[in-house]
């Protein structure tokens, strides 16, 4: 049997040989957006979406086709910081870093369990959170190595940075746990008595927080001191994706739909701005007066964009990989 595979090598390895390489895809992506496309757990089949804002057309399989191989297994988030986007592989338990406008790879980080966000502390430093390993990772940006650790009770998701400080999401606790970024120390947790779902912050440094708690989904916007600057509660409803206009003046988020609150009325929404009418909404972005929805459909076949003004007007639709959930900004 040995002897037999050594041969079979040699004569695969020969006819290869003979075949010219023309699978690599050459890009100079500059304008537009990418999507992640999650992809099936433990199927290997994540892959990232391009919408050309130049020409209007979409390009899947980006990674795949500028690197010749598979990306990996269930694609998180990608995060963009100055030449290079960060592909997040949860259960690959790694990082691809590529050249943001060629895509082509520049190093695979390893040494994650089950990476899930980067936050970029500085030039030199970021965070990545973990669902699994109860750690918060810090990155050498320029070595692009994990150098070591930040012990957390439990799974972390989101970040947002106010100074120094960096707010994090603990889900298994309902806290916000807050890091001192220059000396990765943890300072405090701020408890906020609900699961959440999503995080962010808006340009008036306000955090804002969805999650769920006893039927009712909460959104909530608080400052640094951990004021209390706005809330709102809706019944039998279960917010994710939370996504803010710059100001912070409206706030949209999914469930079973698109939803907006508009942080100066007092009115209470009883339906969503976007039905989702069948269709399964799984992720959402708003940039530049436009919302993007992601349709995951049944989770198996290829998901889908809708594309719609602030009127609320159906613009575009785009067929992207498995499991589209998540939007990044070329410029």
């Amino acid at each position: 049997m040995k002897y037999f595979n050594t041969f079979f090598f040699i004569i695969l390895f020969a006819s290869s040989c003979d075949k010219k390489d023309n699978t690599f895809q050459l890009y100079e992506l500059s304008e537009g957006i990418l999507i992640n496309n999650e992809g099936n757990f433990q199927w290997g089949n994540a892959s990232v979406s391009f919408f050309d804002a130049l020409t209007n057309e979409m390009q899947n399989n980006v990674f795949q086709n500028a690197n010749n191989r598979p990306l990996g297994d269930v694609l998180q988030s990608i995060s963009i910081y100055e030449d290079k986007a960060f592909l997040v592989l949860n259960n690959s338990g790694k990082v691809e870093v590529v050249d943001v406008n060629s895509f082509q790879l520049i190093e695979t980080i390893t040494g994650l369990m089950s990476p899930r966000y980067i936050h970029f502390i500085s030039s030199e430093k970021a965070y990545v959170s973990d669902l699994y390993s109860n750690k918060i990772a810090i990155l050498d940006l320029g070595s692009l190595e994990i150098t070591s650790f930040i012990n957390l009770p439990g799974w972390s998701e989101e970040m947002v940075q106010i100074g120094d400080i960096v707010y994090i999401a603990n889900r298994e606790t309902d806290n916000l746990v807050l890091i001192n970024s220059n000396s990765d120390e943890i300072l405090s947790t701020y408890h906020c008595g609900f699961t959440i779902t999503s995080l962010k912050k808006d340009n008036q440094d306000r955090i804002w927080l969805c999650g769920t708690k006893d039927g009712k989904g909460i959104i909530r916007a608080i400052n640094s001191s951990f004021e209390q600057l706005f809330s709102h509660e809706f019944s039998n409803q279960n917010p994710s994706d939370l996504c803010v206009s710059p100001t912070g003046e409206n706030i949209y988020f999914l469930s079973d739909g698109v939803w907006q609150i508009n942080e100066y009325d007092d009115h209470i929404d009883t339906m969503p701005i976007i039905p989702s009418e069948g269709r399964l909404f799984y992720g959402l972005t708003y940039n530049d007066e436009k919302l993007y929805v992601a349709d995951a459909k049944d989770y198996v076949q290829n998901g889908a964009v809708y594309v719609y003004d602030t009127s609320l007007i159906l613009i575009d639709e785009w067929e992207l990989g498995i499991i589209p959930s998540e939007f990044d900004f070329i410029y």
